[in-house]
C-alpha cells in the first residue's frame, strides 16, 4: 500500500513539474487532479464556475506559474456565462515566447476595442500553452469586468518574475527578413545578441554545409561511382 501511495505521489509530481497553473486570475480548479486533463480543450474538462475574478474593463494582470524550459503562450477570451467559443484573441499576431520555469507576471494584458466589454458583463479567459513537449495545454478563469478593478503593481510582491524568467512576443518575419512591429515586450535582443545570433546560424550553416558534402563523396565512393582521387 506504501508503494502504491509513493508512487501515485510521484506520478503527481511528474504532471505537476510538466503542466502550468493560473495564479491570478483564480483558475476554474485544480486542473492536475483527474477527471480534468491539461490536455482536454479548452478547459482542462473543468465546468464554468461562479466564484469569478473582478477584471479592469479594459484588460487585467495575469499570473502564471510555468515548469517548462521555455513555453510558447496564446491569450483567448469568449464572453457570456457558459463560454462556447473563445474568439477574441488577446495574442492576436503571434503568441508570447516565455523563458525559464517560475512566476510570469503580465500587468496588463489589454483587450482589444472589438471585445466591446461593458460593465458587469462577465467571461472566462483561456490559457494555452505550449512546452518543449510540442503538446497544448489549457487552463481557464471566469471573469466579472469591473471599471473599479484593478492591476497587480508590477515589481511588487503580487506581480513580480521569478529569477530568470523572461518574455518576448514572436515576432512576423517578411519577405526580406525584416521583423515587423510588434507590442513592446519585457526583454528585447541587444545588438550584439543579433551578431552572435547571425554568426551562430553563419557556422551551423557552413557545418551542415560540410557534412553533407563528405556524406554525398562517402555514399558515391561505397556505390562505385568515384575513386578517392576525383575531387567533387
Amino acid at each position: 500500500m506504501k508503494s502504491l501511495t509513493l508512487c501515485c505521489s510521484l506520478l503527481l509530481a511528474q504532471l505537476t513539474k510538466a503542466h502550468f497553473d493560473i495564479t491570478y486570475p483564480g483558475t476554474r480548479g485544480d486542473s492536475f487532479l483527474p477527471p480534468a486533463s491539461q490536455w482536454l480543450y479548452p478547459c482542462a474538462g473543468i465546468n464554468t464556475t461562479t466564484n469569478r475574478t473582478m477584471w479592469p474593463t479594459t484588460g487585467g494582470s495575469l499570473v502564471l506559474d510555468l515548469h517548462h524550459p521555455f513555453t510558447y503562450i496564446w491569450l483567448n477570451l469568449g464572453l457570456g456565462e457558459e463560454v462556447a467559443s473563445f474568439n477574441v484573441s488577446l495574442t492576436p499576431n503571434l503568441p508570447y515566447n516565455e523563458t525559464g520555469n517560475g512566476t510570469l507576471c503580465l500587468p496588463h494584458v489589454a483587450l482589444p476595442e472589438e471585445a466591446n466589454v461593458t460593465e458587469g458583463a462577465v467571461g472566462s479567459l483561456q490559457v494555452i500553452t505550449v512546452g518543449d513537449s510540442g503538446s497544448a495545454l489549457y487552463n481557464c478563469a471566469d471573469l466579472m469586468f469591473s471599471s473599479n478593478a484593478t492591476l497587480l503593481t508590477a515589481g511588487e510582491g503580487e506581480c513580480v518574475n521569478s529569477t530568470g524568467v523572461s518574455i518576448i512576443q514572436v515576432e512576423q518575419q517578411t519577405d526580406d527578413g525584416a521583423a515587423t512591429t510588434t507590442e513592446a515586450s519585457s526583454t528585447a535582443p541587444s545588438a550584439s545578441a543579433t551578431a552572435e545570433t547571425a554568426d551562430a546560424e553563419s557556422a551551423a550553416n557552413t557545418i551542415a554545409s560540410s557534412y553533407w558534402h563528405e556524406m554525398l563523396l562517402a555514399s558515391l565512393v561505397v556505390a562505385g561511382i568515384v575513386y578517392f582521387d576525383v575531387i567533387l
